[in-house]
């Protein structure tokens, strides 16, 4: 079993399997969990009731809508994509990201590592045999109107963590592990693409890591704040702390030149606006994108649209587990995570769980029944009945 760096609580990844006719590429199968984590603190103590079938539904049928040409072509014709492109014609960086913008649109959609879904009953048998026909990976009406429980189907690309070490009590990294890994790997950052700002995204904000003009951003970084074209941020994954970088360290990790940072960031920004003009039933104030590199160096969108990963508010209702930190930040838990993580972030530790003394709270039951109703409700916009 090959479980997800930092995602094994919400998912488990079952792998290698081959795939028929597919060379040599490793494909691993995803299991959803109905549990969930906050403050990456691992496995919660509640479980919401059918969020691991409706995680394995939206991550199956917006993946089945992204990898159809036709849903870009709809897109693209949009207004939504319309305004998109003149809001990112406005920012001032003399013309760069506009014509970034129309030249990556002729090479639309992006490369995903996603290859298909299989249901209940192909799962025990594609994981022992690590052999999976091609036949049996359904379509996007199969997963709308079929009633199983589905297993995404990914290709492998490794997340090589970057090590940490003490350098006259600072915290130092090497990157050299990473640039030289062979084979398909993550990228060491994700790309959070901001629609709409709140108080919670506000806070987290780095604005060294921020992509937009810096003599607009003190003026519009603000809740409440609304853009066409998402204000994006950088944030490195392979920090337990959870350090947010900026652009020049982005660059000292992978090698890129700025060009390519660059393309990465406006594909980046085309995958966000695809995704919100496909959830438009609901407000997508975030996405979070993950991306790789191939065996010859291209950009593949990994493992995207997971509802973890999907900032929704549907009429003032959150429907994302970090919403519930308006719970938890009234207890003495959540006072101890942020000392916590201060202090190891301060020290240089990577295990600033063990600063902590207090086990993680149960929910008020009126709360998670709350955000169960969500969960239904975003299954029920998905398979079109809303």
């Amino acid at each position: 079993m090959l479980d997800s760096f930092l995602r094994h609580v919400t998912k488990d990844s079952y792998g290698p399997v081959r795939l028929e006719d597919h060379g040599e590429s490793r494909f691993v199968v995803h299991r959803f969990h109905d549990h969930f984590s906050v403050l990456n603190w691992g496995r919660m103590p509640d479980a919401l009731a059918g969020r691991g079938r409706v995680s394995a539904l939206v991550f199956s049928v917006l993946n089945s809508r992204y990898c159809d040409s036709e849903s870009w072509r709809q897109f693209l014709r949009s207004p939504e994509a319309l305004s998109f492109r003149k809001s990112g014609a406005s920012l001032s960086q003399g013309g760069a990201v506009s014509s970034g913008l129309n030249a990556l649109a002729d090479a639309l959609p992006l490369k995903s590592n996603f290859a298909g879904s299989i249901p209940d009953e192909t799962f025990k048998s594609s994981v022992q045999n690590q052999l999976l026909p091609r036949s049996v990976l359904v379509s996007d009406p199969a997963l709308l109107y079929r009633g199983s429980n589905w297993y995404p189907v990914c290709e492998h690309f490794e997340e090589i963590r970057i090590p940490q070490a003490l350098v006259m009590g600072r915290a130092s990294h090497n990157f050299e592990p990473w640039r030289h890994a062979r084979g398909p790997k993550r990228l060491p950052f994700e790309i959070e693409c901001h629609f709409e700002l709140n108080a919670h995204s506000l806070e987290g904000l780095n604005t060294d890591a921020v992509s937009i003009p810096k003599t607009a951003s003190l003026r519009i970084l603000q809740a409440g704040a609304t853009f066409d074209f998402p204000l994006m941020e950088l944030v490195l994954t392979a920090d337990p702390c959870e350090r947010k970088i900026g652009l020049t360290e982005a660059l000292a990790i992978t090698g890129f030149t700025p060009e390519r940072l660059q393309e990465l960031f406006l594909q980046a920004a085309w995958v966000a606006a695809w995704a919100r003009y496909q959830i438009r039933v609901f407000r997508l104030h975030s996405v979070r994108l993950r991306f790789g590199l191939d065996s010859d160096g291209a950009t593949v969108l990994l493992d995207a649209f997971e509802p973890d990963d999907l900032m929704l508010e549907d009429q003032g209702a959150w429907i994302h587990p970090g919403a519930l930190l308006g719970y938890y930040s009234k207890t003495s838990w959540y006072e101890g995570v942020i000392r916590a993580r201060r202090q190891a972030s301060e020290l240089g530790l990577t295990e600033w769980k063990r600063l902590c003394v207090e086990p993680a709270p149960f929910l008020d039951p009126a709360v998670k029944s709350g955000f169960e109703t969500e969960y239904q409700g975003l299954e029920r916009m998905i398979r079109g009945k809303v």
